[in-house]
């Protein structure tokens, strides 16, 4: 029972923790650059992840991915 309990009420805790403070923003910056650079290696370079199959979508939606921690960075710095 306390397994559970831990399993339920951790996630909870940890994303309020973070919510809105300058380390959840710091934590999502880095999982969004780690993104775009792993994505960018496995398309074989920065020209490549635009011109693939996908290539366009995906490099996007990460660069999307950069943008809400920036922006929140800004936000609560200034």
């Amino acid at each position: 029972a306390a397994l559970i309990l831990l399993i339920v009420v951790a996630p909870s805790l940890i994303a309020t923790t973070f919510r809105n403070n300058i380390v959840g923003v710091v934590v999502c910056l880095i999982i969004a650059c780690y993104l775009l650079q792993e994505h960018i290696r496995a398309s074989g370079g920065f020209r490549n992840s635009f011109t693939k199959a996908h290539g366009i979508s995906n490099s996007v939606g990460i660069i999307l991915l950069l943008v809400y921690p920036i922006w929140a960075l800004v936000v609560i710095l200034f």
